[in-house]
């Protein structure tokens, strides 16, 4: 069954400014999340779509939309591009990848309490009791570790020495008296597919957590 790719950009004026102000009161990673839905209006289903925001200098931003639904055109509000995507993919095949990413690990720091999720760098960074010159370098490195991980799950194995990770953010949403927390990396590399169909879902769904706020959509290019 084929999903659709789309690439979606706000027009240069919006018609519903107000709305953009009003949503953006909550923080971008909300506003994001609530311009998308813009696009699945009307169909009583769970979010099934994953997207990322990419800015672009001097224009108004990108964002790239995987959906198992085609989107709705939104007039006076968005350009909207979008083609069905049905990845093909081969065992072994190289691809460069693009990924941004929620990256965390469970832990449970009280052992009568139950398991937290906790920020990968910022656990890496308060853990770290070496020599403080090399802290960046640590935290750096378990941003790493946690991306080959999680890649096999993926349907990916990663050649960890073209790896960046980069862009780490923190994003704090605000709506209804309800505040969330969470981060995001972005990860840009080299791998090969070590497993078509896994791959093919990941590419389909998204992996990881903080998908409904722009995280988890991966992005691939063959290479050669």
């Amino acid at each position: 069954m084929s999903h659709y790719f789309s690439r979606v950009q706000l027009v240069e004026w919006p018609q519903d400014m107000a709305l953009l102000g009003n949503l953006a009161r909550h923080g971008e990673a909300y506003r994001d999340h609530a311009l998308m839905w813009k696009l699945f209006e009307g169909e009583d289903v769970a979010r099934d779509f994953v997207f990322r925001r990419n800015v672009v200098f001097g224009r108004n931003d990108v964002y790239y939309v995987v959906s198992a639904r085609p989107p709705h055109e939104v007039p006076g509000l968005f350009k909207l591009q979008s083609k069905p995507y049905s990845p093909q993919l081969a065992q072994g095949e190289c691809l460069r990848f693009d990924l941004r990413a929620n990256p965390v690990v469970t832990r449970r720091l009280d052992p009568s309490g139950p398991p937290k999720r906790h920020d990968v760098l910022m656990h890496a960074k308060h853990s770290y009791d070496g020599p403080p010159e090399l802290r960046g370098e640590t935290v750096q490195q378990a941003a790493i570790d946690w991306l080959t991980s999680k890649a096999a799950a993926w349907g990916l194995s990663i050649v960890r020495e073209t790896v960046a990770a980069e862009g780490y953010t923190q994003h704090k949403l605000r709506h209804r008296q309800r505040s969330i927390e969470f981060s995001s990396l972005d990860y840009q590399g080299v791998a090969h597919v070590a497993d078509p169909e896994l791959l093919r879902r990941a590419l389909l769904s998204g992996v990881g957590h903080a998908r409904a706020f722009g995280c988890g959509l991966m992005l691939v290019k063959r290479v050669g």
